[in-house]
């Protein structure tokens, strides 16, 4: 379990750091008066402030405490050119949780890790949010 509890802490300051990222951009692109950008990075934001919270949720239940604030993301890029380096960061999202996927038995994780994969893929094809699937976040849930 307790590299279940190490993997699922990864995954929670990854998604932290996520956030701080977006967040960042999201606050550039209102000041600039670019509503729409605003709109597509407050809702890449919100996924990850989600993805967040089931991590914290499944390290609770499996009677963890959540670890760090997760770091902050450094300099953002310009916003005109916030897309490539966006996708970039998805891309290694994709690439960690399919790595981690493959290290965990606990079939609950497996649950949570995997529904945020599906996100970040999503997140790195489409470089939209607002698609966390509501599905299971629990063992109980899923049986």
């Amino acid at each position: 379990m307790n590299r279940t509890m190490d993997l699922l802490q990864e995954a929670r300051r990854r998604e932290l750091e996520q956030a701080h990222f977006y967040r960042a951009l999201s606050g550039d692109a209102e000041h600039a008066g670019d509503a729409a950008v605003a709109e597509r990075l407050n809702e890449l934001l919100a996924d990850e402030q989600h993805h967040v919270a089931r991590l914290a949720a499944r390290i609770l239940e499996l009677g963890g405490t959540p670890q760090g604030d997760g770091a902050a993301p450094g300099t953002a890029p310009l916003l005109d050119a916030w897309e490539p380096e966006a996708r970039r960061r998805e891309e290694a999202e994709v690439a960690w949780y399919e790595a981690a996927l493959g290290g965990v038995e606990d079939p609950g994780t497996r649950v949570v890790l995997g529904g945020i994969l599906e996100s970040e893929r999503h997140h790195r094809e489409t470089l939209a949010g607002k698609w966390m699937p509501a599905g299971p976040t629990t063992t109980k849930e899923s049986m």
